[in-house]
C-alpha cells in the first residue's frame, strides 16, 4: 500500500496505523509456525483490517518449547475494530503509531469498555468452568488411588514401598492417601503394611 493512499485512509476514513505483535508458543516447531501463519491469515481476511508490512520471524526453540512471533504494521478502521483485533486475535503487543491523538465519543467508549467486560466475563466463566473439572478429575484420581491400595491389600501386597511401584505414585504422595484411609477406617496399621479394618 502507497503512503499515499495509507494518509488518505487515515485522514478520510478513520483508520488507525499501528504495529502488533504475535508471538506464539508450543510444540512441535511446525505446529508454531503453522499456528502463526493461520492466525495471520484470518487478519488479512477482514476487510476493516489491512496489513502494511509483515514481518514473521523462524521459530527458535526455548527449552521445552517453540517460539515464534510476527511484527505486523497495519491500518484498522477505528477504534473499536482496533479493540476488537485485541480481544479475539489476543497480540503479545501493540503500538499506536498514527494518529498521536484519537478522538472518540463516549458512545465508542461505551462500546470498547463493554466489549472489554464481555471479554472479561468470559474468561471468568471458563476458568471457574476448568477450575470445576480439576476438582472432578482430582476427586476421581483420589477414588481410583484409594482402589488402587485397597486392591494391593487385598492381594497381600501390604507394604508401601511395594505399593508404590504397583500403582505408579510416589511414596511421599501415598503418605497422606494412608492417613485419610487410616482416618475414615478404610484400612489399619499392622507391623510394616496395611491391612483391610
Amino acid at each position: 500500500m502507497k503512503s499515499t493512499e495509507i494518509k488518505r485512509k487515515m485522514s478520510e476514513e478513520g483508520y488507525i496505523r499501528a504495529i502488533v505483535v504475535f508471538e506464539v508458543v508450543g510444540n512441535p516447531k511446525e505446529y508454531v509456525e503453522t499456528a502463526l501463519k493461520k492466525h495471520i491469515e484470518k487478519l488479512k481476511l477482514d476487510p476493516n483490517i489491512h496489513i502494511i508490512k509483515e514481518d514473521i520471524e523462524s521459530p527458535e526453540q526455548q527449552e521445552q518449547f517453540w517460539s515464534t512471533f510476527a511484527e505486523i504494521e497495519l491500518l484498522i478502521k477505528n477504534l473499536e475494530k482496533f479493540t476488537w483485533m485485541c480481544m479475539n486475535f489476543m497480540p503479545a503487543s501493540i503500538e499506536i503509531l498514527e494518529p498521536d491523538s484519537l478522538t472518540f465519543k463516549g458512545r465508542e467508549l461505551t462500546n470498547w469498555l463493554n466489549d472489554l467486560l464481555a471479554k472479561m466475563h468470559e474468561i471468568a466463566l471458563v476458568s471457574q468452568q476448568v477450575g470445576q473439572q480439576s476438582k472432578a478429575m482430582l476427586k476421581n484420581i483420589n477414588a481410583i488411588v484409594r482402589n488402587a491400595i485397597l486392591i494391593c491389600v487385598d492381594a497381600k501386597i501390604t507394604n508401601v514401598n511395594e505399593i508404590s511401584k504397583k500403582i505408579g505414585v510416589a511414596k511421599k504422595d501415598l503418605e497422606a492417601v494412608f492417613d485419610a484411609m487410616i482416618k475414615e477406617g478404610t484400612i489399619k496399621k499392622k507391623g510394616k503394611g496395611y491391612t483391610r479394618k
